[in-house]
């Protein structure tokens, strides 16, 4: 049976609504419900706190005034003038800024409806709230068995509670047993009303409880035992409004338009990869068929991903390498015929160069053993120059080809010291100028200081860049060398009259087996190595060397002074 195989957006649709969708979704429900959740817990632990702060400071007040109450009656005791406690009882009432008024009350006088003294006690208080004057009494029974009655604005015992409830939106209400309000804090008297049924009865004192209809809207109810109060807090319902209801509609608005920017997003990435595969897979389809040429043309926008676009780089960097092997095939081949010719050139020159100096060897030598000619002092020692000649280039040469491996490798190793280079320069001249069409001409002061140089290895650059001077000089041509200062170094330059070189080719000089091609090189032997092997001993000394065909071929390198 053959799988039925999806095309990459249809996959891509798939992913986004399992992968992307579905999550969303999820996770709105479960943060909808955890802000709920810890909303609702909030809610209830600031009520809580409200309520138990009104509960405080209630329990508070009230055992000042009782303590206040207590003292009086223990100072009426000892007043014996009844006119002295009246007077005694109006100053304390004056000089106090919440009393309403302060007296006594014979025992036999209904001080209650219900004829309250059965319920006291020695030093006992009993309170009670007035509704309809917005007072609170407190009596307290004296031992003569009257009552000392003292009234109190509800009003200061209100501001002393919730003075500390600013910008509070909850109502706060404190009620007797009759759930009759004493005094309320933003009273609202319908909220009021709904809560009645609910406020819990038979509860033990000191302790909150959470009661109400409405899970999101807690409400505290707190009972107390002295007086026979209790505190309800109410949970108006701005706050689930805005904790709940607000939070909860921005929460899905903002998974909505995430949604929306994702399918938006999720479209128009698709429809970009699939317009990029569908090149892709022309461009294959052309190079299987044997058509190199084909590219990918890549749509580049903003959805074009890294990898994708890197992915078609690649494949037109294969194409054009593709395209190009045959090209490089036959170049190769070339460059191996080219190789195998220079070798050959180099095996022929190389043999040349050593034939040469031998042949002259073997022949002035030959000449000298030579038995049966006479041969004179001025004879034989003119072959003894052409021998040691020859066998000084020989030697020359020989040496140019043991460095070159040392040069490649960096294995180099000179040994310079303080030397001469006046001494040095007129010992190369005098020992290449054989041939006396080429003038030789020095300019350096007699006194110029010493350098920093190997001896050896800086003869061997003279006298390779000499060497290469006369022979790719006209004949009758005059060869310069100017000595001069350039900061801490020695700057020599070698100059010979030579046909414009292009800076490419000056360029190419300084590699191995390099040559110009020319009329000139083509009538002499080289190596083509000899600036190479002087560009490599001239750093390994400390200096720099450089090429100049615009007037001539002018070689200029540098080498350090010796420290003074």
């Amino acid at each position: 049976m053959k799988i039925r195989r999806l095309k990459i957006y249809q996959q891509l649709l798939i992913v986004f609504f399992v992968a992307v969708l579905l999550p969303l979704c999820i996770s709105t429900l479960i943060v909808t419900n955890v802000n709920q959740h810890a909303v609702r817990a909030e809610l209830k632990y600031s009520a809580t706190i409200t309520a138990d702060s009104v509960y405080q400071r209630l329990k508070k007040s009230i055992h000042e005034k009782k303590l206040s109450i207590l003292f009086i009656a223990k100072s009426v005791e000892y007043i014996k003038s009844e006119q002295r406690v009246k007077n005694f009882l109006k100053d304390i009432s004056l000089a106090s800024g919440n009393i309403t008024s302060l007296g006594m009350i014979e025992g036999d006088e209904n001080i209650n409806k219900d004829n309250v003294d059965k319920y006291f006690k020695e030093t006992d208080v009993e309170i009670f709230p007035e509704q309809q004057k917005n007072e609170i009494l407190m009596y307290v029974k004296l031992k003569s068995g009257n009552f000392l009655k003292k009234k109190i604005n509800i009003k200061t015992i209100k501001e002393e509670i919730f003075k500390y409830l600013v910008n509070d939106k909850r109502q706060v209400y404190i009620i007797d047993s009759g759930n009759k309000i004493i005094m309320s804090y933003n009273k609202d008297e319908k909220l009021f009303k709904n809560l009645l049924p609910y406020i819990p009865v038979n509860h033990n004192t000191d302790e909150p409880v959470i009661f109400g209809r409405i899970k999101n809207l807690p409400n505290v109810f707190l009972k107390t035992d002295e007086p026979a109060w209790s505190i309800v807090v109410a949970t108006p319902k701005s706050f689930i409004s805005y904790g709940i209801i607000d939070a909860r509609s921005k929460i899905i608005t903002a998974i909505v338009v995430a949604a929306t920017v994702i399918i938006v997003v999720g479209i128009l990435y698709t429809y970009s990869l699939n317009a990029n595969l569908a090149q892709l897979f022309k461009a294959i389809s052309a190079m299987s068929a044997g058509n190199y040429k084909r590219k990918v043309r890549l749509i580049r926008d903003f959805f074009t991903p890294y990898e994708f676009a890197y992915l078609i780089e690649q494949f037109n960097t294969m194409a054009r390498r593709t395209e190009k092997s045959h090209n490089a095939l036959q170049k190769a081949n070339e460059e191996l015929s080219k190789l195998d010719k220079l070798k050959s050139n180099l095996i022929d020159t190389v043999s040349h160069e050593f034939r040469t100096p031998l042949t002259s060897i073997k022949g002035y030598t030959s000449r000298l053993l030579r038995s049966d000619v006479n041969i004179d002092e001025e004879t034989k020692t003119r072959s003894l120059k052409v021998i040691k000649q020859q066998a000084d280039r020989l030697s020359r040469l020989v040496e140019d080809l043991l460095v070159v491996p040392e040069i490649e490798s960096s294995l180099l190793r000179v040994f310079p010291e303080s030397i001469n280079l006046n001494d040095i320069l007129k010992d190369c001249i005098l020992s290449i100028q054989q041939k006396q069409s080429r003038q030789i001409n020095l300019e350096i002061d007699e006194k110029f200081p010493n350098i920093y140089a190997d001896s050896d290895r800086l003869v061997q650059v003279v006298l390779n860049l000499l060497d290469n001077s006369i022979k790719y000089s006209p004949e009758n041509s005059t060869i310069d060398i100017k000595v001069s200062r350039k900061g801490g170094f020695a700057l020599v330059k070698i100059k010979n009259d030579c046909s414009p070189i292009t800076q490419e080719k000056l360029e190419k000089l300084f590699e191995k087996f390099t040559r110009l091609e020319d009329s000139l090189t083509r009538t002499t032997r080289g190596t083509g190595l000899g600036l190479f092997i002087v560009r490599g001993l001239i750093k390994t000394m400390g200096g720099e060397i450089h090429l100049k065909a615009e007037d001539g071929f002018e070689i200029r390198f540098t080498i350090p002074f010796a420290d003074n």
